[in-house]
């Protein structure tokens, strides 16, 4: 998505404090990716550690982050995997 999603940042960051307890002191949109469904985002926090964030709206398909998982799990350090919620959830 080249265009900056109408999601206030606020929102963003009550979620990944919700979801993840994360602390968000900074949430750049990044102009970045060829799926119109998808916004990215970097985020930064307040102990200075960068996260990649991807909001995807529409259908999601759980296999996509279960497979990254596991694939990271078996070594591949190439691999971004999403960050297991505090539910335990790959989301």
């Amino acid at each position: 998505m080249l265009e900056k999603p109408d999601i206030p940042v606020e929102k963003i960051a009550a979620c990944l404090q919700a979801a993840y307890e994360i602390t968000a002191v900074q949430i750049t949109f990044l102009p970045l990716g060829a799926d119109q469904n998808t916004a990215v985002y970097r985020i930064e926090t307040d102990d200075e550690i960068p996260y990649f964030l991807k909001l995807r709206s529409g259908v999601f398909d759980e296999t996509a982050g279960t497979l990254t998982h596991f694939l990271h799990d078996q070594g591949i350090r190439q691999i971004i995997t999403p960050l297991t919620t505090k539910a335990g959830q790959l989301i």
